[in-house]
């Protein structure tokens, strides 16, 4: 029909350029498709794991679930001596977005900067292989950092307790920092909490995503934790001393999920050595960073928590050692340089009556009245 309509001449010629188009088409869907399995990843998401078989498949469904399809998930196997090791390499070999690291023993710090050395993404997300994250974190960050070309993005979390019930949360107010802002204000938080400051970020490296060429200028990495308490603070003030632009997200896209084995419960007989390092650490940053005074409160209250926490752990263990090697050794606390300028320093009309009765027993080294007070806590789970 259409060849008698049209003439055969007609027809073939509409035939050959309709064979044209197609070969078109397909050319340019093939090199499309070439193109998007040779991507960079836009995201990079580093999961350092250790001993947490109870936990990792949540943590990387969590992960695989994301909207944003172009990322790389780096699980970094430090010498777990449970089956966490082994999940790693089982769900390696059902995604191939998933690369497996098996490395010696060295600590969560280490861990990361291994992801950190394979790491091809625009941006750097850690997570914390017993926690998990919204499935648009990835997608509502990157967008947000693309848009208003930022070198990190903090953001919003909620701490859930073992059974997985709410425990607190922090959804933060939404800002933009750049530059002298950044560095004067920003900063602050990675410092400790204040008590005129409602807002209470987390400074975590988890609850921030991290423009990774700023990383790879600056030669950032992380710290040992075991020589270093909180290396996060640190990767963080070494970030921001170049990078040019931050802003915060209002979304609460992090699950943290509160574990008694992780490091932040668990014993460490220098515990307090360490919070000594980082005091000392942090009143360097502080100079370098032009804010002394803006930080001189925060510093002292991280102090101050830090000792509270160390009380505690030292209480916890009356009955596996002689009482009188606790009370010596929270004599050694109370003794500090250290403590003595926070609790001579901080306000106590700041705290609330059991801290500032806690401060009292403190500041006159009544020892005994300091271990009954954190034995009290301790049974509230305080």
């Amino acid at each position: 029909m259409l060849t008698e309509i049209a003439g055969e001449d007609t027809v073939l010629k509409i035939e050959c350029f309709l064979k044209k188009v197609k070969k078109v088409y397909w050319d340019n869907r093939n090199r499309k498709m070439t193109e998007t399995t040779t991507l960079s990843p836009l995201v990079s998401i580093i999961v350092p794991v250790y001993n947490v078989e109870r936990y990792i498949k949540r943590c990387v469904d969590s992960l695989r679930g994301q909207t944003l399809q172009n990322i790389e998930i780096i699980l970094v196997d430090d010498g777990s001596k449970d089956n966490s090791g082994c999940l790693c390499d089982e769900l390696a070999q059902q995604d191939s977005k998933i690369h497996v690291i098996h490395k010696q023993n060295a600590g969560q710090g280490l861990a990361r900067n291994d992801g950190l050395n394979i790491a091809k993404g625009h941006y750097v997300l850690f997570i914390d292989s017993d926690d998990f994250i919204e499935p648009d974190t990835c997608e509502k960050l990157s967008d947000r950092m693309e848009r208003e070309q930022a070198d990190l993005c903090s953001f919003g979390y909620q701490i859930e307790t073992p059974q997985g019930e709410l425990f607190y949360r922090a959804q933060l107010k939404e800002q933009c920092y750049e530059n002298e802002a950044l560095r004067k204000r920003f900063v602050l938080h990675f410092f400790g909490d204040s008590a005129d400051d409602e807002e209470m970020r987390g400074v975590s490296a988890c609850m921030t995503m991290f423009r990774r060429s700023v990383i790879e200028t600056g030669k950032i990495r992380f710290r040992s934790e075991r020589e270093y308490f909180s290396e996060d603070t640190i990767f963080n003030l070494d970030f921001c001393l170049l990078a040019k632009k931050a802003v915060i997200d209002s979304g609460c896209y992090y699950h943290y999920c509160q574990n008694e084995a992780s490091f932040s419960h668990a014993y460490r007989p220098d515990r307090f050595h360490l919070t000594e390092v980082l005091a000392n650490v942090l009143k360097e940053y502080a100079g370098r960073y032009g804010i002394e005074r803006e930080t001189q409160e925060r510093i002292r209250r991280m102090v101050w928590v830090s000792l509270m926490e160390c009380v505690k752990q030292e209480v916890r263990r009356i009955g596996e050692v002689p009482c009188k090697t606790v009370k010596k050794q929270i004599e050694s606390y109370c003794d500090s340089e250290l403590v003595k300028d926070a609790v001579n320093g901080l306000d106590a009309g700041k705290f609330g009556t059991a801290q500032r009765i806690f401060l009292w027993a403190v500041k006159g080294q009544r020892t005994e009245a300091v271990i009954l007070l954190a034995g009290l806590r301790n049974r509230k789970g305080l």
